[in-house]
């Protein structure tokens, strides 16, 4: 069975996904790790996810995969000994002294994308210090089934150079989320221009801004070719049309996001998992225009394939037109939760908009995550109601336990919200 590997930039987004079916979340500490500009764990917090985690026989990987400097290595000896202490499934890495530091400390050691492994040999020298690689974002699918083929051979040739560590090396790919124009991630486009290290968590994104491009000549005369277009900001990933290939490929699935919040933690995971399990039960085609509905209602720069299929057709479709969420959906807090009695399962709100039966709602709080519940019965003063209004407070059942001060969100077409307005 594949691995549902989800992202976790705070306690709230790892026990959101957990709950709603990822087999192991990813997460950084404050320091050396790809998202430091997030809010990111402390040790404490971290530890609480850890136990939640195993609790629920699940696994936490620590992200230690920044660029590596001299004044870092005290700072990265703590880690590993914390991480160690403090039973983290596994760190991932991309420094190969930073790898042999973390097998000194008997820790399990995932190759950070950043490595670019894209081949098979150099699939088995990090097999030295890794039990799992995760791939280049660059390859396509038939390049991965290539190196698993090539990994699984008996290559004789070997001499016994690699101890066969590689023959169940566990490989990794991204599967859904943002893509970044560099080279598997490493980028020196931000550091260029603001001092801001992409390579130590801390980009500023230039990418995702307009550029012209200009074509110089030899003469002294130039072209402008384009002027006010998003030319480095790529698609989105999304591969919900594809997961039965991918699972003969891949050991894990990982989605990209630890910058994003709870709700799309949830939904993401919450999709990828349905479509995992229908492959099995065999109701994943019946369910692919679901699934992509879905993923359309949470932030996306419009969505494609990513690399995995550049090697079978020409017609890749770019956008350079359009800027940030491109979901057709938007967020609207329309309440907030001020009593839960957990034997009825009833939740108080005082809304700040309108809420009917059958709407879909997000709930979302630090300690309850993020869940979304459809509402099915409305009372007013023990009344029964078909909607509740602005300023009324209201009593729903639901389905999970909330808190109070959790957010209520619910999710509108953004055509329906123009018209409204």
């Amino acid at each position: 069975m594949v691995e549902l590997l989800a992202p976790a930039r705070d306690l709230t987004c790892l026990k959101t996904a957990i709950n709603y079916g990822a087999d192991a979340v990813y997460c950084g500490l404050k320091e050396l790790n790809m998202r430091f500009t997030v809010k990111n764990f402390n040790r404490d917090e971290l530890k609480e996810g850890i136990k939640f985690a195993h609790e629920n026989n699940k696994k936490v990987y620590l992200c230690t995969n920044t660029v590596v400097y001299e004044n870092d290595l005290k700072k990265l000896n703590d880690i590993f000994d914390f991480a160690n202490s403090s039973e983290v499934d596994a760190v991932i890495v991309s420094d190969l002294g930073a790898m042999e530091l973390a097998k000194e400390y008997g820790l399990r050691i995932h190759a950070s994308v950043q490595t670019n492994i894209t081949n098979s040999l150099t699939a088995k020298f990090y097999s030295k210090f890794a039990k799992r690689i995760i791939l280049s974002r660059e390859l396509t699918l038939n390049q991965i089934k290539d190196i698993r083929n090539n990994l699984k051979n008996n290559n004789e040739n070997d001499n016994g150079k690699y101890n066969n560590n590689y023959y169940n090396l566990e490989l990794e790919g991204f599967i859904h989320g943002a893509l970044c124009v560099a080279l598997s991630g490493r980028c020196f486009l931000s550091s260029y221009l603001f001092n801001r290290n992409a390579n130590c968590g801390d980009c500023l994104q230039p990418c995702r801004r307009k550029w012209k491009l200009i074509n110089e000549h030899n003469d002294g005369t130039h072209e402008l070719i384009c002027e006010g277009k998003y030319l480095l900001s790529p698609k989105d990933i999304c591969t919900i049309e594809h997961v039965p290939e991918l699972m003969e490929a891949l050991d894990s699935f990982k989605i990209e996001g630890r910058a994003k919040n709870a709700d799309y933690v949830m939904r993401t995971t919450k999709t990828y998992r349905d479509a995992i399990n229908s492959v099995i039960d065999g109701t994943y085609d019946e369910k692919i225009p679901y699934f992509k509905r879905e993923l359309q209602k949470i932030y996306n720069r419009e969505y494609d394939t990513g690399f995995y299929f550049r090697d079978l057709t020409t017609n890749h479709d770019f956008q350079h037109e359009k800027e940030g969420n491109l979901s057709p959906y938007t967020k609207i807090e329309i309440g907030t939760v001020v009593n839960f009695y957990k034997k009825p399962m009833v939740a108080e709100i005082k809304l700040i908009g309108d809420l009917k039966i059958g709407d879909n709602v997000l709930i979302i709080g630090n300690k309850t995550g993020c869940v979304e519940e459809t509402i099915s019965s409305i009372q007013i003063n023990s009344n029964p109601k078909d909607i509740g209004q602005k300023g009324q407070n209201i009593g729903v059942k639901l389905n999970n336990i909330v808190r109070e001060r959790d957010k209520v969100f619910i999710l509108k077409e953004k055509e329906i919200v123009n018209k409204e307005n």
